[in-house]
């Protein structure tokens, strides 16, 4: 059965504007439950091999979901492989709950009858990277006819191209997600700036060094607003322009360094004109110095020395600061020497400032 005119407009532009939708695809749901008089609707993602009453679920209608949760014991007796299921065909409990299995029919008639569930509808979605949804309708009172199962049917190629999309932006989200806390555990930040000098999207952590409206980057010197506004400019007259360094501030060394955006985006999107890095405010802490003791060998105290020198203290005045006797800090000093492989303090704390054990 092919989906109607009203079907087309009413489902499908809701399934397909769903993704920017909060929360998503509800009003496709809504308008799917009305459309095949289902008391629930939902969309199904499942993460590794979690279990269909755990997954990830959008849904309209009564919270079956919800209802499910009060029988966790008895919802693990289900019996349907949702996970094999062939994708784009509709199937119906009956086809694959067996009454004469005792465990199939427990879950019949102590689980789904407790839910409210005496009908239902679901279909197994699936797009090329592997990643799999479920669709499903359910009813406590009368059966599904045909012609609403085939609905369902119907939308499987479409709730396809909907599911590769979401798990691409989920994909894309994820990279983002892990790339801004690595700069941060980094010490790291980045702005985009367009070609009036505006801050067009930034890292949160960057936060701190953006005006008040986020608009501008907060320069402490009207000379460096003006040169971070000139760049822009210039970028946007050369794309490849050679990286600039633009300090921030006369009185310290705070800087960014201005780089090349590395890909255009589409001409019809807002063009940012280059990326600012800079460094942020980092702090040592506890966790760091387990991560460097972890790393080195180290005992608690050599790592919390280890760390306050690499925060540019004195062996005296790093053991004041740890309550410990000059002589002390300096025999710990010698056992760092040792265990890290360096020759001196300055050679200490560039091993320090540059293991990995600080991204922690």
């Amino acid at each position: 059965m092919a989906l109607t005119r009203t079907d087309e407009t009413e489902l499908l532009t809701a399934l397909h504007e769903g993704l920017h939708e909060t929360p998503r695809w509800h009003t496709f749901l809504e308008r799917l439950r009305r459309r095949t008089r289902s008391d629930y609707a939902s969309l199904i993602f499942a993460q590794g091999r979690a279990p269909i009453h755990r997954a990830t679920q959008v849904h309209a209608g009564r919270d079956v979901r919800a209802k499910a949760h009060e029988f966790e014991e008895l919802a693990q007796l289900d019996p349907i492989p949702y996970e094999r299921l062939r994708p784009g065909r509709v199937y119906s409990p009956e086809e694959l709950i067996d009454p004469s299995d005792p465990r199939h029919d427990r879950f019949r008639e102590q689980y789904l009858s407790r839910i409210g569930v005496s009908h239902g509808r679901f279909m197994r979605v699936t797009e090329p990277s592997g990643a799999s949804a479920w669709a499903i309708l359910l009813r406590d009172r009368e059966n599904f006819t045909a012609g609403e199962s085939a609905v369902l049917g119907a939308l499987e190629p479409h709730i396809a191209i909907a599911l590769r999309n979401f798990a691409a932006l989920e994909r894309e989200r994820l990279r983002a997600n892990v790339g801004e806390d690595v700069l941060r555990r980094a010490g790291l930040g980045w702005a985009m700036l367009g070609s009036d000098g505006a801050v067009q999207a930034a890292s949160s952590a960057t936060g701190p060094l953006l005006t008040a409206t986020g608009a501008r980057i907060a320069a402490g010197s009207v000379e460096a607003e003006r040169r971070l506004t000139r760049l822009a400019e210039q970028f946007t007259l050369d794309p490849q322009m050679a990286p600039q360094v633009v300090p921030l501030d006369d009185d310290d060394d705070t800087a960014v360094i201005a780089l090349p955006i590395p890909e255009q985006p589409l001409a019809a999107l807002n063009m940012p004109a280059y990326t600012a890095v800079m460094h942020l405010p980092r702090s040592l802490d506890d966790r760091h110095g387990r991560l460097l003791a972890s790393r080195y060998g180290l005992s608690a105290s050599e790592a919390q020395l280890a760390l306050a020198l690499a925060r540019g203290r004195t062996i005296a005045e790093a053991a004041g600061t740890l309550h410990l006797t000059l002589e002390t800090a300096r025999n710990y000093s010698k056992r760092l020497y040792a265990k890290t492989g360096t020759h001196g303090q300055a050679d200490l704390v560039r091993v320090v400032l540059n293991s990995v054990a600080l991204l922690g």
